[in-house]
C-alpha cells in the first residue's frame, strides 16, 4: 500500500485518462524540462465525467500544456484550483503528486486529503498523504495512517518495509527514528519494526541506540538474518569488527544449514579484506546449493571478489556444465583470465557471450585486449564490426575512448587525438571523450587542448573531481598559475578528501609553493595508499627541499628495487650521489 509510485509517469497517465481528445492534439510537441511528466499510457478512456465543464477541462488542458514545457508551478496552480471545483478524485489526486513532485508538501498534503475524500477506498492516497506529512515532520497524523496500513495489512512485514522506504526517501532522520519506535510499540512482535528502527538510528549516526535496537531484534528473533547482518555491521562501524564477526559466526555455526547467513557472512568478510577466511565458507555453501543456481552465482561472484580466483574459476565452470547463467559464467571467467594477463584466453571466453546485457562489454573489452596482444589492426576492426551491430547511440562515445586507448598504447598519440576528435564532432559535450582527448593531447604533446578540454569538462561538470585534479596537477607541475592550481585542488580535496592522486597533487603544489613540511605530510599519506613511483619521485624532491636528503635517498633506493627502470627516480638518485 505505501510503496513508492513513480510521480513522473503517473501525473500524465491519469491527465490522459481525464482529457484523451483534447491531448491527442498536443501529443507531438517538442518536449521541454518536463519531458519525463509528459508520458503517457493510458490513450484508451474517452469518458469524461460528467461534471467537467468545458471550461474546465480548457482549464486543465492549458495545465498540461504547463507540464508539457516545464512549468510545473503554472500546472500546479492550474489543478489545486480545478481540484476544488471537481468531484472526479483523479484531479486532486493529479494536483497532489504535482505537489509533491515540486516540494509544496502542504499542499500535497491538502489535495491527498481532498482525493481520500473523493475516493475513500483509494489504497494509494494514504501512503501520499503520509510522505507529505513525513515531510513537513508531522510525526502524529503519519503515524496514525502507517498504524491503518498496519492493521489492514496481511503481510505486516512487508509493509513495514514498505514503510522503512518511505521513511528513508520522505523525512529526516530523527522523524523516522520517532515513527519506528511507535511502530515497534504497537507491533512488539514484529521484528522487522525493530529492524527499520535500527536502520532509523543508524541513519541518525545513533550506533549506541542502533546497536541497543538490533540486539532487542536478536534477543526476539535469533534467526532473524537482517538482524544478525546488522548487528555485525554497527559493531564493525564502532571498531568492533572481530566481536560482530565472532557473533556472525556463532550464528552460522548454530544454523550450519542456512545459506543466505553464511552468504552474509562471507560478504561481511570480503567488505572486511579477510580474503584468507572465505574460502572454506563459499564451498560449504556452494554445496549446499545445488539446487539453486542463482545462488550459485552468486557465490562465484564472491568468491571472484575475494580473489579466489580457483575457487571461483570451478564455480563458473559448473555453471558452464549445467547451461545455467552462461553468459555470466563465460563474461566472468574473462574477467579472472584478464586479471591474471592470459589475454588469448580471456578473449576467448568473452567471445562466448552471447546477446543480451553483457554482450557490448565482452566484446568491447574483447577488441582492446586484441590491441593489448599486439594485434592493433584486428583490435580495430574488432571496434568497427561492434559499432556495425550496435543500435544503442549512447554506447558509442566507449567505443571511441577504447579505440583512443588502444592508439595510445601504441604510442601513437597523435592518432588518438584524432580519433577523439572526430568523436567530439558526434558527441560535442560527451565528458568521458573530452577527458580522454585531454590526457591524449598532453602526450601528443599538446598542452593547450589538454587545458582548454578540461576547462571545457569543468563548464560542464563542475563537480568532476578528476578534471580538477587534472588540471591543477598541470599547472602545479608546470609551476605556472599556483593561485589558480590552489583552487582546482583545493576544491577537489573536498569532493574527494580521501583520494591518493588529489593528495599527491596538492602535495607537488605545496612543493612548488615552497611549503615543504605541508608537502611532506600529504605526500606520504599519498604513498602510503598509492606507492607510485611518480610519488616517491615528488616525495623525494619534497624531502631533499626540506633538507633530508639521507631520507629521500633511502626512499629512492628502495623505489628503485620494483621500479629499476624509472627514469625519473634514476635521475633523483644520480643528483643525490653527486
Amino acid at each position: 500500500m505505501f510503496r513508492r509510485t513513480d510521480t513522473k509517469a503517473f501525473i500524465h497517465k491519469s491527465l490522459s485518462a481525464l482529457m484523451p481528445v483534447i491531448l491527442l492534439g498536443c501529443s507531438t510537441m517538442p518536449l521541454g524540462t518536463g519531458e519525463a511528466l509528459a508520458q503517457s499510457s493510458l490513450g484508451q478512456d474517452t469518458v469524461v465525467q460528467s461534471d467537467m465543464s468545458s471550461q474546465l477541462m480548457f482549464e486543465l488542458m492549458i495545465a498540461d500544456l504547463a507540464i508539457q514545457r516545464g512549468q510545473l508551478d503554472v500546472a500546479l496552480e492550474g489543478y489545486l484550483l480545478a481540484a476544488e471545483r471537481t468531484a472526479d478524485a483523479r484531479v486532486p489526486e493529479q494536483a497532489a503528486r504535482l505537489a509533491m513532485y515540486g516540494r509544496q508538501w502542504s499542499e500535497a498534503e491538502r489535495m491527498a486529503q481532498r482525493w481520500i475524500a473523493l475516493d475513500p477506498s483509494n489504497k494509494q492516497a494514504p501512503g501520499l498523504l503520509a510522505r507529505a506529512l513525513l515531510r513537513q515532520g508531522k510525526v502524529e497524523p503519519a503515524f496514525i495512517l502507517y498504524k491503518d496500513a498496519m492493521d489492514a495489512s496481511a503481510n505486516k512485514g512487508q509493509t513495514l518495509r514498505d514503510i522503512q522506504f518511505d521513511l528513508q526517501e520522505g523525512s529526516n532522520a530523527s522523524v523516522s527514528v520517532a515513527i519506528m519506535q511507535r511502530l515497534g510499540e504497537a507491533y512488539p512482535n514484529e521484528p522487522e519494526a525493530l529492524i527499520g528502527l535500527t536502520r532509523a538510528h543508524i541513519v541518525n549516526n545513533d550506533s549506541a541506540s542502533a546497536l541497543a535496537a538490533v540486539e532487542t531484534a536478536v534477543e526476539r528473533s535469533p534467526n532473524n538474518i537482517d538482524a544478525l547482518l546488522l548487528r555485525t555491521h554497527i559493531l564493525a562501524s564502532t571498531d568492533e569488527l572481530e566481536k560482530g564477526l565472532a557473533l556472525l559466526k556463532a550464528a552460522v555455526d548454530k544454523n550450519p544449514d542456512n545459506t543466505q547467513l553464511r552468504l552474509g557472512y562471507v560478504q561481511i568478510l570480503v567488505q572486511s579484506g579477510r580474503f584468507d577466511e572465505v574460502g572454506v565458507e563459499l564451498q560449504q555453501a556452494y554445496s549446499e546449493s545445488t539446487d539453486d543456481a542463482q545462488i550459485r552465482l552468486n557465490i562465484a561472484v564472491l568468491a571472484m571478489e575475494a580473489e579466489q580466483f580457483d575457487q571461483a574459476e570451478g564455480f563458473f565452470a559448473d555453471l558452464l556444465i549445467t547451461g545455467e547463467y552462461a553468459d555470466q559464467a563465460n563474461f566472468n571467467l574473462g574477467r579472472i583470465n584478464d586479471q591474471q594477463l592470459e589475454y588469448s584466453t580471456a578473449i576467448e571466453f568473452y567471445d562466448a557471450v552471447g546477446n543480451g546485457e553483457l554482450f557490448f562489454n565482452s566484446r568491447l573489452r574483447a577488441a582492446e585486449l586484441t590491441a593489448i596482444a599486439g594485434e592493433l589492426g584486428e583490435g580495430r576492426s574488432r571496434l568497427n564490426d561492434l559499432t556495425a551491430i550496435v543500435e544503442n547511440r549512447e554506447l558509442q562515445p566507449r567505443i571511441i575512448a577504447v579505440e583512443s586507448r588502444m592508439l595510445q598504447n601504441d604510442d601513437q598519440h597523435a592518432s588518438a587525438v584524432e580519433v577523439l576528435t572526430n568523436g567530439l564532432e558526434m558527441f560535442p559535450e560527451d565528458s568521458s571523450l573530452l577527458y580522454s582527448r585531454a590526457l591524449a593531447a598532453f602526450a601528443a604533446g599538446d598542452p593547450s587542448t589538454m587545458v582548454t578540454d578540461l576547462e571545457r569538462l569543468i563548464v560542464l561538470t563542475p563537480e568532476n573531481a578528476h578534471a580538477l585534479n587534472a588540471l591543477g596537477y598541470h599547472f602545479a607541475d608546470e609551476n605556472i598559475e599556483l593561485e589558480r592550481a590552489e583552487k582546482l585542488l583545493g576544491k577537489a580535496t573536498e569532493l574527494l578528501p580521501a583520494d591518493p592522486a588529489i593528495m599527491d597533487s596538492l602535495g607537488w603544489l605545496r612543493f612548488r609553493q615552497g611549503r615543504f613540511d605541508e608537502a611532506i605530510e600529504l605526500l606520504q599519506q599519498a604513498y602510503a595508499v598509492f606507492p607510485d613511483p611518480e610519488v616517491v619521485a615528488h616525495l623525494a624532491e619534497a624531502l631533499m627541499g626540506a633538507g633530508q636528503s639521507e631520507q629521500a635517498k633511502e626512499l629512492v633506493e628502495a623505489a628503485l628495487l620494483e621500479h629499476s627502470d624509472d627514469e625519473r627516480l634514476l635521475e633523483i638518485q644520480s643528483e643525490l650521489n653527486k
